[in-house]
């Protein structure tokens, strides 16, 4: 860049120079010439020495430029690792081996050849089902055994007597007389007096019932206990609906029914028990 500029300085002064010498050839031939005022000055020109020439020429000439060939610099020695000393091993010394420390373990004594045997599972209990009350059934009354008859003589003083007992008390002592023995019903007649019976009593109860709310619906089966007079002796749950609101509405009923009828004529045992189903629709 430096070189560049110089260039242009001195292309520039050597061409002023040109102009200048021209210009002063063009005003003033060879020879003089005045000047001033009234041609009272007189300047003269004559032509360039050659040392003026040679100056001219020089500032002609360009300047020699001077290109300095750069030179690869040197690549700088890279260092080299000094050598390490080889060390010579040194012997290692042999140490004594160490003596097992592992103690000597015992033998396991040998199991018994008896084998163990496990203890046998208990059996299994039988689990019993629980006993159901039943209906109690009237059994009939033994019949009494025939009296021996008496002998002809006191038979005949007996019926005699009887006779005059019924003539003397008239028909209704001897109507009477025959209702107080005592009569015997049959099997049949007996379930039929208990079914009777027990439709009652569950009528009683189904008045006295009240379904619970969202109980839906379901069947209870109760086992009602009640005494010839009617009196309520004991009431249970033989069959569970399933919802107990449904189990104790169905208690309920049987508690607010308070006395029932009494036992029709023939039925003499101390105490019935009838399985009553008691329906609650939904």
């Amino acid at each position: 860049m430096r070189l560049l500029i110089n260039s242009i300085v001195f292309v520039a002064m050597a061409l002023t120079a040109h102009l200048a010498f021209a210009a002063l050839r063009r005003v003033a031939p060879a020879g003089a010439s005045s000047a001033g005022d009234g041609g009272e000055a007189v300047m003269s020109v004559e032509a360039s020495s050659a040392a003026i020439a040679a100056m001219v020429e020089d500032w002609e000439r360009p300047p020699e430029v001077a290109t300095e060939l750069a030179q690869a610099a040197p690549e700088p020695p890279q260092p080299t690792a000094p050598e390490r000393p080889t060390l010579a091993e040194l012997p290692r010394p042999e140490l004594p081996s160490r003596p097992e420390l592992t103690p000597a373990m015992p033998a396991a004594p040998t199991p018994p050849d008896q084998a163990i045997k496990a203890p046998e599972p208990p059996a299994p209990q039988k689990l019993e089902p629980e006993p159901v009350p039943e209906v109690a059934k009237t059994e009939p009354k033994p019949k009494p055994q025939p009296k021996p008859k008496p002998p002809a003589a006191a038979q005949d003083s007996i019926s005699s007597r009887a006779q005059r007992a019924a003539g003397a008390g008239g028909g209704t002592h001897a109507g009477e007389a025959r209702s107080s023995a005592p009569s015997t019903l049959s099997k049949s007649r007996a379930r039929s007096l208990q079914a009777q019976w027990g439709a009652s009593i569950r009528a009683r109860i189904e008045r006295r019932k009240r379904a619970p709310r969202g109980g839906g619906g379901g069947t209870v089966v109760l086992a009602v206990s009640v005494a010839p007079s009617g009196q309520l002796l004991g009431v249970s749950i033989r069959k569970s609906s399933g919802s107990g609101a449904l189990d104790q509405a169905a208690l309920t009923a049987v508690q607010a029914a308070g006395r029932f009828a009494a036992a029709p004529k023939g039925l003499t045992e101390a105490r019935y028990t009838f399985s009553l189903p008691i329906r609650f629709t939904g």
